[in-house]
């Protein structure tokens, strides 16, 4: 026994081959009990003794090297002695591949990343004890000067359920997170699993959850939703993001003016309505519009100068019921009189207004839908700001979620919305406010949301809030995590950012590929592995992980309704008393 070790790395009855051939990342293995009909067991563990996945340690001196076994192999001229039907009787020789991924100091237990010494041939190969396994993955934690005390229970060591894996808080989301996985391979379980351990803790936690699926959450989550529909769970409240709180810029892209006749023109209605919101009473004010045809340009140069402090902060008031109109208050003439007065703005110009007539459509019809009363009719609700601001006073919350569910696709208002709330965060992050109190996002379904960029090729409006909190949000104590099912669709300075990926099931081999490219922990021989990983199952690869860890992932106190509708359910047809539905085809045929 090692001072350092839970258990002896060498132990006898975990033998299992003998080194044949050394390369720079890989050993060929003698694997004799590989061809046996199963492994064994060893005080309560099972030993796979030759099993592709299955983790070992090499002899090496003072030291043992730690791999995993990603091939096993019968030579060609004995591949026929499995065949017990043949009669065979000659011994199998089985071979194997042992990826080499770190080392492991015996007398006091430290764990090295990479292989500073070689093992030499003839070295011997035991099985890993699971302890010995979750020796290496929590190797960071041990680390001097790191605190070991806030660990998130996930997932254990697969086949040994009384073997759970340890991670600090700091390891998963201190340097960002994504969940990664296809349908049907444990993401959102995942997910609900994160929230569960980390609302533990003095965190607070922000999900946005676009399908809705995570109102099963309960215990210290407070759930609101933007939009109208059943609220899921009963005491879901609804809060809306009032156009005040939007920028030119989120208006500009929601209403998609083009770019060389519409943007100048909506540009200046913009500025036109919010100065008249200042001004209020005013002989340049009509009806709560900003009036220009024959009036002194001066007149309305001189009151926007005098207010420019606050008409320059871009989320300033202003009458959207009135946007409309004042677009086409900004169709005139630059100069009166034909341009022999510049002093003066010139008579209206019914071109212009022409020009501007989609736009127009257009804004009406947003303003007026039902659909975006969250937005354009918001009343007396409680908008997205001061619910966060209640959700971080009260001590009894850890887990804000927020419902996209009812946000509408139609002028990529859910993208835009979920922006807004993205720089709302971050900008409250820089003011100091989460220093205290670290905040952790969650964003599911993120493909939706990231890489996104509106307009046409004259004006692009990049909706890119989250990416700018995974490049900057770390120092302010603001982190996200990242849960998708499409990989590819996520920039990829954003997941260069990100520090630990959780990675459950890609089939896709694009998928695989960007998983390989952001992450200089996992290879080839490890991504290989993917597309093979049971439900549940996942591999952890991170700066804080010496080696890209196979785990299973603790199954969530309440799962998220991730179950759609009984598909075969609404193929079902009444059934003719005198007939069943077989019968009647072979009738017809």
């Amino acid at each position: 026994m090692t001072d350092g070790l839970p258990v002896y790395p060498f132990d006898q009855d975990r033998y299992i081959g003998t080194v044949t051939e050394v390369g720079p990342a890989a050993a060929k293995v003698n694997l004799p009990k590989a061809a046996a009909p199963d492994g064994q067991w060893l005080h309560g563990f099972r030993v796979g003794a030759g099993e592709v996945g299955e983790f070992v340690f090499i002899e090496c001196g003072e030291s043992c090297v730690f791999g995993r076994i990603v091939y096993v192999k019968l030579p060609e001229r004995e591949r026929l002695t499995v065949e017990a039907e043949l009669g065979a009787v000659a011994e199998a020789h089985p071979l194997g591949t042992v990826q080499m991924l770190a080392t492991v100091i015996v007398k006091d237990g430290r764990v090295v990343s990479g292989i500073p010494r070689f093992p030499r041939l003839g070295a011997r190969v035991y099985s890993a004890h699971p302890s010995l396994v979750r020796w290496v993955a929590e190797a960071v934690q041990r680390i001097e000067g790191r605190t070991t005390s806030l660990t998130l229970e996930i997932a254990c060591i697969p086949a040994a359920n009384d073997t759970p894996v340890q991670i600090s808080p700091g390891q998963l989301f201190g340097r960002h997170c994504a969940v990664l996985g296809t349908t049907g391979g444990g993401k959102s379980w995942t997910l609900a699993r994160l929230i569960e351990e980390a609302a533990r803790y003095n965190a607070k936690l922000i999900l946005l959850d676009a399908t809705g699926e995570f109102h099963t959450l309960r215990s210290d989550v407070k759930h609101v939703q933007i939009g109208k529909g059943d609220p899921m769970p009963a005491d879901c409240a609804e809060v809306v993001i009032p156009h005040t709180g939007l920028t030119e810029h989120d208006l500009m892209a929601m209403f998609r003016p083009s770019g060389q006749a519409q943007v100048p023109k909506l540009r200046a209605a913009i500025k036109s309505l919010k100065l008249a919101r200042v001004l209020g009473k005013h002989k340049l004010v009509n009806n709560g519009a900003i009036l220009k045809a024959g009036l002194l340009k001066a007149d309305f140069d001189k009151e926007y100068q005098a207010h420019a402090k606050i008409l320059e902060n871009p989320t300033a008031d202003l009458d959207i019921t009135k946007l409309c109109e004042q677009v086409q208050n900004e169709c005139v003439f630059p100069a009166a009189n034909y341009g022999k007065d510049p002093t003066k703005f010139g008579d209206p110009s019914g071109n212009d207004v022409s020009y501007c007539v989609t736009l127009l459509s257009r804004i009406e019809d947003m303003i007026r839908s039902p659909e975006l009363g969250c937005v354009f009719n918001a009343g007396t609700k409680t908008p997205f700001a001061k619910a966060l601001e209640e959700f971080q006073r009260d001590s009894s919350k850890k887990c804000l979620r927020v419902s996209l569910k009812y946000l509408p696709s139609a002028h990529d208002a859910r993208e835009i919305i979920a922006n807004v709330i993205g720089r709302h965060l971050l900008d409250a992050a820089k003011k100091g406010t989460f220093q205290k109190q670290p905040v952790v996002v969650f964003l599911d379904e993120a493909h939706q949301f990231l890489n996104k960029a509106l307009g046409d090729e004259y004006t692009r409006y990049p909706l890119d809030a989250f990416e700018l909190i995974a490049k900057e949000g770390r120092k302010f104590s603001l982190t996200i995590c990242l849960a998708t099912q499409r990989p590819r669709d996520i920039p990829e300075g954003v997941l260069s950012q990100v520090g630990t990926l959780i990675v459950h099931r890609l089939i896709n081999e694009r998928d695989r590929e960007v998983v390989e490219k952001s992450s200089g922990e996992i290879d080839r021989s490890a991504a290989a592995f993917l597309p093979t990983l049971a439900p549940g199952e996942a591999v952890i690869v991170g700066a804080d992980f010496p080696i890209p860890l196979t785990v299973q992932m603790f199954k969530p106190t309440n799962p998220p309704d991730s179950k759609g509708p009984d598909y075969e359910s609404h193929w079902r047809v009444p059934i003719r008393p005198d007939a069943s539905p077989k019968s009647e085809g072979r009738k017809r045929l």
